[in-house]
């Protein structure tokens, strides 16, 4: 126990209290402290704390005077694993011997039996990549509806209009204040339209002198060059149907008009 008590003569506090002796082996050892403090409240604080140091001094003073026993766990484990190492040894030193015990069972030599086992291996032909997918893929393709080829179809080109070979067979000028004219014309009969057209434009150019001229475009047959020469009476109606191709006319007021189908015409001209 501690105690704090305040002289009369400067007014301070001191503390006071009785420790651990290791030559008594009591606490017997009186020490006693200047508090620096006039203050009650002050010097009992100090005092708590002075208690407390001194508790865990007379702790430590305690145990360091008990004799020690410090046990190394080192020695003694290795005195049971070398105990241990011993037995085994003993036990296979005295072991009996069951090899020589049954001489009638098998033995087993030393030599091994090497028991070669053989592989035949069968060369795998093994085909181009290429050539297996491409004969893989290409049936396949084929079947299939709507699959748009690749190869870009040729465009085609409109053939050019020409004029066709021509025969003009007869010109006709018609007598009058009008300078009129008829011209009669065989062709190939399996010329277009748009080059007969062609041709009797041309005509119309050539025969510039008429204001007023008529072109009549017969097949180059018997028929037609019958027709064309005025000898109507020796061809049959239904020849003249097919051997009159075309009929093309021409004047300044009127302009240009062409009929691919003139069967209509024959009575007039």
């Amino acid at each position: 126990m501690s105690s704090i008590y305040r002289k009369g003569r400067d007014g301070y506090y001191y503390y006071q209290t009785y420790v651990y002796n290791p030559e008594s082996k009591k606490k017997d050892k009186r020490i006693f402290h200047s508090l620096s403090t006039k203050n009650l409240l002050e010097a009992e604080t100090k005092q708590n704390e002075l208690d407390t140091q001194y508790e865990k001094q007379n702790h430590l003073d305690s145990n360091s005077s008990r004799p020690s026993y410090n046990f190394s766990p080192k020695p003694t484990i290795a005195i049971i694993v070398g105990t241990i190492a011993i037995t085994i040894l003993l036990v296979d030193y005295f072991r009996p011997d069951t090899g020589k015990q049954n001489p009638s069972g098998p033995i087993i030599t030393a030599n091994a039996v090497i028991i070669e086992e053989k592989i035949v291996v069968t060369p795998k032909i093994i085909e181009p990549v290429k050539l297996v997918i491409k004969e893989q893929i290409d049936p396949i393709i084929k079947n299939i509806p709507g699959v748009i080829k690749t190869t870009p179809e040729p465009k085609q080109v409109a053939p050019k209009v020409t004029i066709p070979k021509y025969t003009v067979e007869r010109v006709d000028r018609l007598s009058g204040a009008f300078e009129q004219g008829k011209v009669y014309v065989t062709i190939n009969k399996n010329s277009s339209n748009k080059s007969q057209r062609l041709l009797c434009e041309d005509l119309t150019k050539r025969y510039s002198e008429f204001s007023n001229i008529v072109i009549c475009l017969y097949a180059n047959n018997r028929a037609g060059k019958d027709l064309a020469m005025g000898n109507d009476e020796t061809v049959s109606v239904e020849e003249q149907k097919r051997s009159w191709l075309a009929m093309y006319t021409y004047n300044s007021v009127e302009g240009e008009y062409f009929d691919d189908n003139p069967s209509g015409y024959l009575g007039i001209y």
